[in-house]
């Protein structure tokens, strides 16, 4: 089901109502409602789109409160300073989970992001569980369809579970098994998260994956460059960021806590490098999960990811 933006959301401290150096997100600020919305013929400025479910991580047997993401993310985002000055900031609202099949709202999620990324510059997808990734795949391939998509994904799983029914833990092997032109690189992946029949999909698949503890203190030359090539070999880049990959000092707030993973800092590193590449066609932020949140301190983190990513 499809929501409109809720402006009460977007409230923040006022330092000016006239100088636009000094105002804050909330201040810039537009709302549209996709459903009723022309196509432009030049894309421009940010939007963005909301995934308010945790359907998924329910199916995948994961503490559920991540519907509620989207919202706390847009709250904390809205008192950011407008340090971009884009020119154009649209939330476009969120998509919320009924009933039925989980399926059934990621294909709507995927129609209506497609929309965002032909509409803007930068789109940013806010879940909600991280299988906001299907949709934002689909997405992708409605726009580019004859494009080579490289998936890149700072996560501390894999999420190629071989389950039947599609949850927060399939999604990146339902890509990987239907699109032969779709390519994956894992950043951040936990050892202690991922079992050994996971290990041996990535080997079958050719996927590229990064542990957490070869990104602690800073990014390599060595993993830079593994980076910088994968985006190289594919047409166009799908971004996507698994909030359980930063350590639950830092990030108490998700679906499934890391006790061993990356600080912020390394999140950042990782994805100011990837967003500056013009192939980059969307960027999703998953799991966020204000019920288990300290001091908003994940919700405050996933805004400045975006506020951060704005180019």
């Amino acid at each position: 089901m499809y929501t409109l933006g809720n402006p009460k959301l977007w409230t923040g401290r006022i330092d000016s109502e006239t100088d636009p150096k000094q105002f804050r997100h909330f201040q810039t600020v537009k709302f549209a409602n996709l459903e009723k919305m022309d196509m432009n013929d030049d894309k421009s400025g940010v939007g963005l789109l909301g995934y308010a479910v945790d359907k998924g991580i329910e199916l995948n047997k994961g503490r559920v409160g991540a519907k509620k993401g989207p919202d706390a993310v847009k709250r904390e985002f809205a008192k950011l300073p407008d340090l971009s000055e884009c020119e154009a900031l649209i939330d476009y609202g969120n998509v919320e989970y009924e009933d039925g099949e989980l399926s059934e709202t990621q294909q709507e999620m995927a129609k209506l992001s497609a929309q965002v990324i032909k509409n803007h510059n930068q789109t940013f997808l806010i879940g909600g569980g991280h299988d906001i990734a299907y949709a934002q795949y689909l997405a992708t391939r409605e726009v580019y369809p004859d494009a080579s998509i490289g998936i890149i994904n700072i996560d501390a799983h894999f999420d190629t579970r071989p389950d039947e029914a599609p949850t927060s833990g399939t999604m990146f092997r339902q890509i990987l098994d239907e699109d032969e032109h779709a390519d994956y690189l894992v950043l951040g992946l936990a050892q202690g998260g991922n079992t050994r029949a996971l290990y041996d999909y990535a080997d079958e698949k050719g996927i590229i994956y990064v542990y957490a503890d070869e990104l602690l203190h800073q990014v390599s030359p060595t993993i830079k460059d593994k980076i910088e090539r994968f985006m190289h070999d594919h047409d166009t880049i799908m971004f996507t960021i698994c909030m359980d990959v930063v350590d639950s000092a830092f990030a108490p707030g998700v679906s499934s806590p890391s006790v061993l993973g990356l600080y912020p800092h390394s999140v950042f590193d990782i994805g100011k490098r990837v967003i500056l590449s013009e192939k980059v066609s969307s960027i999703s932020i998953a799991e966020t999960n204000p019920d288990y949140d300290v001091d908003d301190r994940t919700s405050r983190l996933a805004a400045n990811l975006i506020h951060h990513f704005l180019v």
